[in-house]
């Protein structure tokens, strides 16, 4: 659209050198732009003297107000003052505008919406096209992403606004690749494809890819630069450009991204060395490193030679588990030289802690000023922060600003955007000898975990059905007030109102403690009191119970992911003591509990074995007021002290069961599908367990079968699977479905 600005007349040049006074200013060819508008804009210039410079002033800014495409003035004397006349030529009118995206729309439609300021029923006005289009574009840079195309059209009397988003098709290498094995380097790029997406059977692309991943940012040439800094092979002269592609049968519009390789140079033609040396390196011995580049004085050796030693350098400082070592090479005369830079940690920065105070999690960080950089200490942190579950997501990461030996350890969290997590719904648990529909119950939870930034959780839970009643309230802090432990408070109330005149309704009620030392190396220890109050409600009169409860655990736990663990180490011990002393002993035994977990990876982070023995019984148990509940006849299985036995403490297909004692073996098969909606692993399982009286007298079963994980956050893990039941029997009846909800081990 051409616009322009047209002063024609002689006589208002020939009058504004010497300066003129404007009374009015008139307006014709004016449609859908309001004249008062536009005297507004100018009536400073009215009723002063002007010069030119000030007429032409005056008429810019009614051109830069984006309506015209152009304007032409006349100076006309009413024989009082002068008065400009402008004749106006508006843009076509716009009743209405709409938003084209070419791409699956990484940004929500409604936030582009807001954006656009472009007006209906006015002349189309460009600088609220530029401003539009500039706003659409901020908001896609906000989240990163830079192969955007943001244009407009005119189509009759709309504006259509057009986006186009290029996804990633490929990742090539150009250049100087001779002697470089780029399988390897692209595969710990992990940087997602459309090729990949399209690739994948289409059934498994539904649960495990997201096209929107397909779809770089800033942050993913930053981590493609990230993976070719640890290869000495290329030179700071290695580029990254894009290319457009067509791809038939491919609706959406891609680019590949090209490397351009130029390879580092450390000598131009093959030659031999009287003597090779390293300087730098204090973790590892020379002679070490020189037998693991299997380099050999006096021999020749070309570039290539080279730069395959000092990546054999790098990968033996890896495989020891130091991290960011580099190597340099230098061409001394009768000397080739190895300068290696070992890294130190220089100081830990955290990045992203907006809400969470820094004492909260301190701990949690294993990396100390002067030591080493190392792999574990990495692993370490990031797993310690990902137990937490205080964060959307976590990662660490080393910087290098003055010193090349030194690093600055960034811990850069992601805060969850999702503090309260509320959820209800209707369970049904079938009753003997009851109505089918008196098995429901509804349910409400109220969950959160670190909402203030101050290390605490809180956990509602109610129940209502039509035989019971149960509330359950938690507490846990981390760190209050920085005094290094955690917290735990939990108060529980359950009413059972008793099916009919056979049974007995009765209250619980208990209140509990816990504090527990935070965790070094591991391990943490913990005690904590709790106090009960029952009471029973038979015929012949209230029996109540009063007992103190004292617990006292242990715990040892190094696993990456509390939710679903692929490695690392966990044990729990756990030993309470009810009714120490009189009168809150009305009830006494004894409960000890072991779990014990252990997850070895197979296969990269994709693949892993889990094992798990669980086992827990009640010992030496009296009650004081046991002739009370018989003359009341109220049965042991009201009365007595049980282990319930649900989720993943219960043998799979096998329901839930409640017991004196009882225990489980696990083994399982992991394997993490990459889904890139939600995390979905595929479990192939076998379990041997059961419950009964005692330890010494369980009723085994033995299941195995497959299984479906989903990971939700705040929910934990929701498990579909098959288990068949190996009883003697080899029939269809022994394959029982089963679904888990909460954790998993």
């Amino acid at each position: 659209m051409k616009r322009h600005l047209t002063i024609t007349l002689c006589l208002l040049l020939t009058i504004v050198i010497f300066g003129i006074t404007i009374g009015d200013v008139r307006f014709e060819g004016l449609i859908t732009i309001e004249e008062s508008y536009l005297k507004q804009l100018v009536s400073d210039y009215l009723n002063v003297e002007l010069n030119e410079k000030g007429v032409q002033e005056m008429l810019r800014k009614i051109f830069e107000t984006g309506y015209f495409s152009s304007l032409t003035p006349n100076l006309v004397f009413n024989g009082n003052f002068y008065v400009l006349i402008v004749k106006v030529e508006e843009n076509p009118k716009i009743s209405d505008w709409r938003i084209e995206i070419v791409g699956p729309g990484l940004i929500k439609k409604k936030d582009l919406e807001e954006a656009v300021t472009i007006e209906k029923g006015k002349a189309l006005n460009i600088n609220k096209i530029r401003e539009s289009l500039e706003k659409i574009k901020s908001l896609y840079d906000s989240e990163g992403y830079f192969l955007i195309e943001v244009g407009g059209e005119l189509d009759k009397d709309v504006y259509i606004l057009k986006i186009v988003e290029h996804a990633l098709w490929e990742i090539y290498f150009e250049g100087e690749t001779e002697g470089i094995d780029f399988s390897k380097i692209r595969k710990e790029m992990k940087v997602d494809t459309l090729k990949d997406y399209y690739t994948t059977p289409g059934i498994l692309r539904v649960f495990l890819k997201d096209i929107k991943r397909c779809y770089p940012k800033k942050t993913t040439i930053m981590e493609i630069m990230s993976v070719l800094s640890k290869y000495v092979y290329f030179a700071p002269e290695t580029s990254i450009d894009f290319e457009p592609m067509d791809i038939p049968g491919v609706k959406e519009r891609v680019v590949r991204m090209r490397i351009n390789v130029v390879q580092r140079k450390i000598i131009d033609k093959p030659k031999s060395f009287e003597q090779i040396r390293f300087t730098g390196n204090s973790q590892i011995s020379s002679l070490q490193l020189l037998n693991v580049t299997q380099l050999k004085e006096g021999e020749t050796y070309s570039n290539a030679d080279i730069l395959k030693a000092m990546q054999t350098i790098v990968d033996f400082y890896n495989e020891k588990g130091f991290a960011g070592v580099s190597v340099q090479a230098k061409d001394l005369g009768n000397i080739l030289e190895f300068e290696v830079f070992e890294k130190f940690v220089a100081d830990v920065r955290f990045e992203g802690l907006t809400l969470t105070k820094p004492y909260v999690i301190k701990d949690l960080i294993t990396f100390e000023k002067g030591e080493p950089l190392t792999k574990q200490d990495f692993y370490d942190t990031i797993s310690a922060l990902n137990r937490t579950q205080f964060f959307e997501s976590a990662s660490v990461y080393p910087v290098v600003e003055n010193d090349p030996r030194s690093a600055v350890v960034v811990i850069d969290v992601k805060e969850k955007e999702k503090k309260f997590n509320l959820s209800g719904g209707v369970a049904w648990t079938p009753l003997k000898d009851r109505p089918w529909y008196e098995g429901f119950a509804g349910q409400v939870s109220l969950s959160t975990i670190n909402p203030f930034g101050y290390g605490e959780s809180f956990s509602f839970n109610g129940e209502l059905g039509f035989y019971s009643t149960k509330i359950d309230f938690s507490f846990s802090i981390r760190r209050p007030f920085d005094i290094p432990a955690i917290l735990d408070a939990n108060v529980v109330y359950q009413r059972d109102y008793g099916f009919d005149s056979s049974t007995v309704s009765f209250d619980i009620f208990k209140i509990g403690g816990n504090i527990s030392t935070l965790r070094l190396d591991g391990h943490s220890f913990g005690f904590g009191p709790a106090y009960e109050w029952r009471t029973y409600y038979p015929s012949s009169g209230n029996i109540q119970e009063q007992t103190l409860i004292l617990s006292a655990n242990y715990s040892y736990d190094t696993r990456n992911n509390v939710l679903f663990a692929t490695k690392g180490q966990y044990l729990s011990i756990g030993l309470q003591k009810a009714g120490l002393f009189d009168p809150l002993d009305d009830r006494s035994y004894w409960k000890a509990t072991l779990d014990a977990r252990y997850f070895i990876p197979l296969f990269n982070d994709n693949l892993a074995l889990g094992f798990r023995v669980y086992g827990t019984t009640l010992l030496f148990e009296s009650y004081r007021k046991e002739n009370d509940f018989k003359n009341a006849g109220i049965p042991d299985a009201i009365y007595g002290e049980y282990i319930l036995f649900y989720g993943m403490n219960a043998v799979r297909g096998m329901g839930s069961s409640k017991a004196k004692a009882g225990a489980l073996a696990s083994v399982e098969i992991r394997y993490d599908l990459k889904s890139q909606t939600v995390p979905i692993y595929l479990v192939g399982f076998a379990d041997v367990g059961g419950t009964g009286k005692s330890l010494t007298d369980l009723d085994i079963n033995i299941t195995a079968g497959p299984e479906l994980d989903i990971v939700v956050p705040m929910f934990g893990a929701l498990g579909f699977g098959v288990a068949y039941h190996f009883d003697g029997n080899w029939t269809w009846d022994n394959l029982k479905t089963f679904f888990r909800f909460g954790s998993t081990f």
